[in-house]
């Protein structure tokens, strides 16, 4: 079966139950594809290690961890021919007068009796019922057997709900009596027993999207020599944290100014002070005083001038994967973006005042609520790896995660499936002063920031102090992470052509920074976010801080001691921390601190 790249990549990863358009349902054996070689997969095989390290060692079933030698193992495929087989093998007379459940061994005995009811001859339909376990393992439900007229008379009397559903024989004598109540299966993997201590399999419908989830990790993937050079450069700590600050216009630059320096550290403009005294006092002329400046004094650009930021800031804070991808993300010369504000600028050009005002209206409010920049980008370079799957529980701890191994195909080593695409996204920074400031009144932050530039040097060391003080990273994390839900959820509106499934975010706390982006794996855009920016930013903005404050689920929701729910943030797809470190309450303390909740209602006509 061939299917699109996307469409395996959501649906049809092996071990996945679905539904086929010939009415059939089936589960996937294996998928095949072509060997991708242009994916960093030292980076690939790094996330993934990391994702599964998350999983104690006995619940990850053909899932070692891609590092060193290891990597070797995996091979990173491009999903495109799916094999599959039925199942499950149970069937059901469609005639309701009739009903007789048989279960056949495989799909050739089906084809054998034309797939028409032994009883009657009637149709057969698949039963849509079978059984799932945490540990990964599926199996077709049981279905027992009548003491007297073995399995030729057997019916289920589906109730709707499998708890309900009993068994019943027709045959004489029992005349529709009930063999059965409907049991779960039993589990020969050991683990996660009931309360009564048994382990069981849970009954699912075919449809039941719970029973499977597939795990994936999401990486910017920016295709140009610059990036890819600037992935491996031994100074990208470096460059990635001038960028950040301010200090280089690109990651170019950065490459440029790391491959021809061959000074140490310049010292700062204290250090500077000091040593300038000891120079003069040795009797250096002016001229001789300003060349040594020049070579080892104070610099206020390039990484030159990187002298205050720790080393803890560089070597771990900056070694974050999303860290540096933010640097490329950010620099237009790699990834092109339109902020909103210069498209207020743009519109008045062209004399479109209406639309000038209320894009000023939506820059206002964005900047009240502590968005430094709101912008959309139809080049967002993504790519989506696909490694591993869990049925039931899908957090660590609770379930097992299962690899796709099979050993009939792609020489015995373990498959990633990957798809990488350019699409399109909403780029939201926040303002370090503003955050900082806001965990100064919380009383997480020493000093107050007084410039933007300050500010994002304390974000930094904020960060790389997280172990000897979590509370301020912490809440910077709950903050950005909640922001970013309620945006994204609040493009769920039916007005943008995007379904909260559809799209998927992508986070790098340590700048404040996310992104929002369509997650349709596909190789063009609707404009949509582009639209939303132009012409429905300030109804978009108004309706998330109205959503900070209320929940369906209020007043239950509202009394939780982490105020977020399935009605208010959590996503049900596009979230790779499952919905952790999500708080409206942080949100709304920091809108109320800067006004933006009073801000953000339309005025009164």
């Amino acid at each position: 079966m061939l299917r699109s790249h996307s469409q395996v990549l959501y649906s049809f990863l092996p071990g996945a139950v679905f539904r086929h358009e010939d009415r059939v349902y089936g589960q996937v054996l294996s998928v095949d594809g072509r060997r991708l070689t242009d994916l960093n997969d030292v980076v690939i095989f790094s996330e993934i290690a990391d994702y599964l390290e998350n999983w104690p060692e006995d619940d990850r079933y053909d899932l070692p961890l891609p590092r060193d030698a290891r990597m070797n193992e995996y091979r990173i495929i491009s999903p495109e021919a799916v094999r599959w087989e039925l199942f499950p093998l149970i069937l059901e007379c469609t005639r309701r007068s009739c009903g007789r459940v048989r279960s056949y061994q495989n799909a050739r005995d089906i084809a054998a009796e034309g797939g028409r009811c032994a009883k009657c001859g009637a149709a057969q339909q698949q039963l849509r019922f079978y059984s799932a376990h945490n540990c990964g393992q599926v199996k077709k439900v049981y279905v027992p057997k009548c003491p007297t007229h073995g399995y030729d008379e057997i019916s289920f009397d589906n109730t709707g709900s499998f708890l309900t559903a009993t068994w019943r024989c027709h045959g004489p004598g029992c005349n529709g009596a009930v063999t059965s109540r409907t049991n779960m299966s039993p589990c020969s993997c050991g683990k996660w027993p009931g309360p009564d201590g048994v382990v069981r399999m849970r009954a699912h419908t075919l449809d039941d999207s719970r029973a499977y989830r597939a795990h994936y990790v999401d990486l910017v993937n920016v295709e140009s020599s610059t990036f890819q050079t600037y992935q491996r450069h031994p100074n990208r700590n470096q460059i990635a944290v001038a960028h950040f600050l301010g200090l280089i216009g690109s990651i170019k630059d950065g490459l440029g100014e790391a491959d021809t320096r061959s000074d140490g550290k310049r010292m700062t403009a204290a250090q500077w002070e000091v040593k300038e005294a000891v120079y003069i006092e040795m009797g250096l002329s002016a001229d001789e005083i300003a060349d040594l400046k020049r070579v080892r004094g104070p610099v206020e650009t390039g990484l030159a001038a990187l002298g205050t930021v720790s080393e803890a800031a560089v070597e771990i804070v900056a070694a974050a994967r999303t860290f540096y991808e933010r640097a490329a993300v950010y620099d237009r010369n790699e990834v092109p973006r339109m902020a909103l504000a210069d498209q207020v600028e743009v519109a008045r050009e062209r004399g479109d005042t209406l639309q000038a005002d209320a894009m000023q209206q939506a820059v206002d409010v964005a900047t009240t609520m502590g968005i430094s920049e709101l912008a959309v980008t139809w080049e967002f370079p993504i790519a989506k790896v696909a490694f591993g799957f869990t049925r039931e529980q899908h957090e660590p701890g609770h379930g097992a995660i299962r690899g796709f191994r099979n050993q009939r195909e792609h020489d015995n080593k373990y498959p990633v499936y990957a798809v990488a695409t350019t699409t399109e996204a909403l780029l939201v920074t926040l303002s370090p002063k503003e955050v900082l400031t806001f965990l100064h009144e919380r009383g997480e932050a020493v000093t107050a920031p007084t410039d933007e530039r300050t500010a994002r040097r304390q974000l930094l060391e904020i960060f790389a102090d997280a172990g000897a003080r979590p509370a301020p990273a912490d809440t910077i994390r709950t903050l950005i992470h909640t922001l970013s839900h309620l945006l994204l959820r609040g493009l769920d509106d039916g007005q943008v052509g995007f379904a909260e499934s559809s799209l998927a975010e992508w986070m790098v706390p340590e700048t404040l920074t996310f992104a929002v982006y369509a997650n349709s794996l596909k190789d063009f855009t609707l404009g949509s976010l582009w639209t939303l920016l132009n012409s429905r930013s300030l109804s978009w903005l108004r309706s998330v801080c109205d959503q900070v404050i209320h929940c369906e689920n209020d007043p239950i929701c509202y009394q939780r001691e982490h105020r977020s729910c399935e009605r208010c943030a959590y996503l049900t797809f596009g979230c790779r921390h499952f919905n952790a470190d999500l708080d409206r309450r942080v949100l709304a303390d920091f809108l109320l601190s800067r006004g933006a909740l009073a801000a953000a209602r339309p005025a009164a006509v």
